[in-house]
């Protein structure tokens, strides 16, 4: 099915004149504000007199031998093939660029950007359009500040809106991701005046408002004006989701997260491809995420989103794919910085997972287990780990290699037995209601379906073991990594390097071994067990002396 870039390219001979400004056009320019115009006309750019068409722009680009690339993550080749079709067309080619600004800051989270196109209707009325979110980590981040306090952004986009109104006349404004989220506040942010030569406002995918920032009232004004425009899944659009009644689903050519970039909406006859509704799945993720969201304080989402992006851009990290280039070690950082030094942001991470799937059940359960006694004795204690690692050694030598499938075969069984039945319950409580419960739905399907396979199929109860022991195995080297950069004792230090290193093998060799092997990995990591709870004792005993001797 045709795209914006086939649209733009039966329309390129057709002006504003002919064909009136519709919603496919705010999403083509919206797609043009990614241009990275500072080679041409610099960080802001205010000189009305000697204005550049979108096509001067690019033929000057292209004379600098830079290439046409898009300032976001995307599909570049996409957007490559819709500028080349913009340049060649009347309708959008000729176009002029003024108001062109581009700030960036690491230090304050600052990604903005804004450019206005016109004349794009008979009574020269300019487009503002906002870029949404680049490819720099300082831009997300700024993103994610959204659901805490009000940004830099979000106050110059509220400037440069009212500016251009007593520039301009009248004006029309959107922007897609982020900068649909700008354009909203920035018409919000109106006095009643300019509001009035305001001609209409498009978010595109754009996230909403967390209420401490932008009121219910404040939406309401703006809404006889405001088009809102999303693909079947969608997320980022659905953050905060802003009531706006004039809301249209579009269909696209890419598949879930994908479906966010613009290039792949499409077009039916000169309009948009109506989709009807969005997709169930998208509408269950949204929902767990704002009530995860809405657990969190905003002291506390001001401290995950600061942990979470700081650790990403330390040593100087800028972009997401310089952050991708770090491998393991990047994610580590992040592991260290956001779970496990913080148990305030520890907490955040783990209710994520339980609103989407539980809707928050699943924190009583485990809330009741750490209130066992026993349970927070082991926790706290490194003797007893120490202990029940050595039982775990002693277990797996000493047992049939055979017990290990019907082990895991009843683990399974009780997995899905305890969520098929919680389905159920939930769905007779709420008359059968299957969209308000569908993750849970979905849920116990892939269990029971894991459960037939794993007991039907021949060779997937071991499959199923070595995937379950080998994961425990390469968690298990991670530990020992851990504690061996917190040893003083090089001795201590190097041989819990050496249990590292041996744990990741055996969890490598477990995920890949043939099923003829498994008596001798179970003897190998019996040994190993043994002697790692040897080494955890060993550590308990020295620091209970090391506090003996102090007392004395």
């Amino acid at each position: 099915m045709p795209n914006i870039t086939d649209y733009v390219r039966w329309y390129k001979d057709v002006g504003f004149d002919v064909k009136p400004f519709c919603d496919v056009d705010n999403i083509v320019l919206c797609q043009l504000s990614y241009l990275d115009l500072k080679p041409v006309l610099g960080e802001d750019y205010t000189d009305d007199s000697d204005a550049l068409t979108l096509t001067e722009c690019i033929r000057r680009l292209r004379q600098m031998d830079i290439p046409i690339r898009k300032q976001a993550p995307d599909d570049s080749k996409r957007f490559e093939a819709l500028v080349s079709a913009c340049v060649a067309s009347k309708r959008f080619g000729t176009l002029k660029i003024t108001r062109f600004k581009d700030v960036y800051s690491d230090h304050s989270s600052i990604q903005y950007c804004t450019m206005t196109f016109a004349p794009v209707n008979e009574e020269g009325a300019g487009y503002v359009a906002f870029r949404g979110t680049d490819s720099t980590i300082a831009g997300w981040k700024e993103d994610f500040m959204f659901c805490f306090t009000l940004t830099e952004s979000q106050k110059m986009a509220a400037e440069h809106l009212a500016a251009e109104i007593d520039r301009c006349g009248k004006v029309l404004t959107g922007g897609h991701s982020k900068g649909g989220h700008l354009a909203i506040y920035g018409a919000a942010c109106l006095d009643d005046e300019r509001f009035g030569k305001l001609v209409h406002v498009y978010t595109n995918d754009g996230p909403g408002f967390c209420e401490d920032i932008l009121t219910e009232d404040m939406l309401a004004k703006i809404d006889p004006v405001t088009t809102r425009i999303i693909p079947v899944f969608s997320i980022v659009g659905c953050q905060f989701e802003p009531h706006i009644t004039d809301c249209h689903v579009v269909k696209s050519d890419k598949l879930m997260l994908e479906q966010h970039e613009l290039c792949s909406w499409l077009i039916d006859h000169g309009e948009l491809s109506d989709a009807g509704d969005k997709d169930p799945i998208s509408k269950l993720i949204n929902q767990g995420i704002d009530r995860w969201i809405r657990t969190i304080n905003l002291e506390d989402r001001k401290k995950f989103i600061d942990a979470l992006f700081d650790s990403m851009s330390a040593g100087n990290t800028r972009t997401l794919q310089e952050f991708s280039d770090l491998g393991l070690i990047g994610w580590e950082r992040v592991f260290r910085s956001v779970i496990k030094d913080d148990e305030t942001i520890r907490d955040i991470v783990a209710a994520l997972p339980d609103q989407m799937l539980f809707q928050g059940e699943g924190k009583k359960i485990t809330s009741r287990l750490f209130r066992w006694k026993l349970f927070k004795q082991y926790m706290s204690s490194e003797l007893a780990k120490g202990l029940m690692t050595i039982l775990i050694g002693l277990v797996m030598l000493l047992i049939p290699e055979g017990f290990i499938f019907y082990v895991v075969g009843a683990a399974l069984l009780i997995v899905t037995t305890f969520v098929v039945c919680a389905t159920i319950r939930r769905l007779i409580k709420d008359n059968w209601n299957l969209n308000k419960h569908f993750a849970y739905a979905v849920l116990s399907i892939l269990l029971i379906a894991v459960t037939l396979i794993t007991f039907i199929k021949q060779g997937a109860l071991f499959v199923m073991a070595s995937a379950i022991f080998g994961t425990a195995f390469l968690a298990q080297a991670y530990s020992c990594a851990n504690r061996a950069k917190k040893e003083n004792w090089k001795v201590r230090r190097t041989f819990l390097f050496i249990m590292c290193v041996i744990w990741a093998n055996c969890g490598m060799f477990i995920l890949f071994a043939p099923e003829n092997t498994l008596r001798f990995y179970m003897v190998v990591v019996a040994v190993v067990a043994t002697c790692d709870g040897l080494i955890r004792c060993s550590l308990s005993f020295r620091k209970r002396n090391r506090s003996t001797a102090k007392a004395k």
